[in-house]
C-alpha cells in the first residue's frame, strides 16, 4: 500500500468495474473517494462489455441497464496509442502470465499510477497494485470486525 496516502489517480482493471456493476463495494470507490481519475484502457471496457449480457442474466436485469451503469462510472478511457511506448516493457513484465493484462500494465507504467486490480498476475511487475480491500482501507479506514 502507498506510504504517501490515498492516490489521486488509479489505473483500473476489469474486475473492479465488473464488481461495481454487480453492486459490490468497488462502487463506493468510484463515487465516494477523492480519486480524480480512474484511468482505463479502451480494450478493458470492450472486455467488460462482452461480460454484460451474462452479468445481466446473473442478476436478473436487462443488459441495457448494466450498459447504462457502465457509462455512468467515472472512467477516463485511454486508447492504445496513449500508452504505445510502454507496451514492449509491459509485455516483457507480464506477457508470459496473461496477454490480456498487457494493456492495463502498459497504461499503469505510462501514467506511473497504482493499479487497482484483484488479479494476482500483476504481482511482481514493478507497479503498485491495490486490491479492492486495500483501496477501501485507504479511503474508508479499517472495516469493523463482525461480531
Amino acid at each position: 500500500m502507498p506510504s504517501s496516502g490515498p492516490p489521486s489517480r488509479l489505473v483500473v482493471d476489469a474486475n473492479p468495474i465488473l464488481a461495481a456493476l454487480l453492486g459490490g463495494q468497488a462502487r463506493r470507490v468510484f463515487f465516494e473517494t477523492s480519486v480524480r481519475e480512474f484511468a482505463v484502457p479502451e480494450i478493458v471496457l470492450s472486455e467488460v462489455r462482452e461480460h454484460v449480457p451474462r452479468l445481466a442474466k446473473k442478476v436478473g436485469t436487462m443488459s441495457a441497464f448494466l450498459e447504462h451503469a457502465l457509462d455512468l462510472l467515472p472512467l477516463r478511457r485511454y486508447p492504445a496509442r496513449a500508452y504505445r511506448g510502454t507496451m514492449v516493457e509491459a509485455r516483457r513484465r507480464i506477457g508470459s502470465r496473461d496477454l490480456d493484462d498487457i494493456d492495463v500494465l502498459a497504461l499503469a507504467l505510462r501514467l506511473q499510477a497504482p493499479l487497482w486490480s484483484n488479479d494476482r498476475d500483476f504481482t511482481g511487475t514493478g507497479v503498485e497494485q491495490l486490491a479492492t480491500p486495500d483501496v477501501l482501507r485507504l479511503f474508508f479506514g479499517p472495516s469493523p470486525r463482525p461480531g
